[in-house]
């Protein structure tokens, strides 16, 4: 597997002034079996806020490590929606973070990454 981008969008509001919650769709970009596939994963922006409160210390973007961080849990799936604050930062409390920050720098500054064990994608 050949892991080519990281991306994240913070979606808008239909409306400004509703009170539903702001949302960020985390995808990672990767080569399968020659096939180009993308893992998107939509949450709640309230979470990642969370998560920046209780331990995310790091220059890269929180929303960069999302997909990257849930892909290996999710093989084969094309979206994901994460509705539960522990469903978001369980995942992230036991990955590693060190890691996931340089697979995401690796991705940014060679534009790849490759993994070779398909048994066990990083960061799980």
């Amino acid at each position: 597997m050949r892991l080519t981008h990281v991306a994240f969008e913070e979606l808008q509001k239909d409306r400004a002034n509703s009170p539903e919650d702001s949302f960020v769709r985390s995808t990672i970009t990767y080569e399968e079996n020659g096939k180009v596939k993308r893992f998107h994963v939509l949450y709640p922006g309230v979470f990642a806020e969370t998560a920046i409160k209780e331990f995310w210390d790091y220059e890269t973007p929180i929303h960069e490590a999302i997909a990257l961080n849930l892909l290996s849990s999710y093989p084969n799936r094309k979206r994901l929606y994460i509705s539960s604050e522990n469903e978001f930062l369980d995942p992230l409390k036991k990955a590693d973070l060190q890691e996931l920050l340089t697979i995401i720098h690796e991705i940014k500054t060679t534009g790849t990454y490759l993994h070779s064990n398909k048994e066990k994608m990083p960061p799980y």
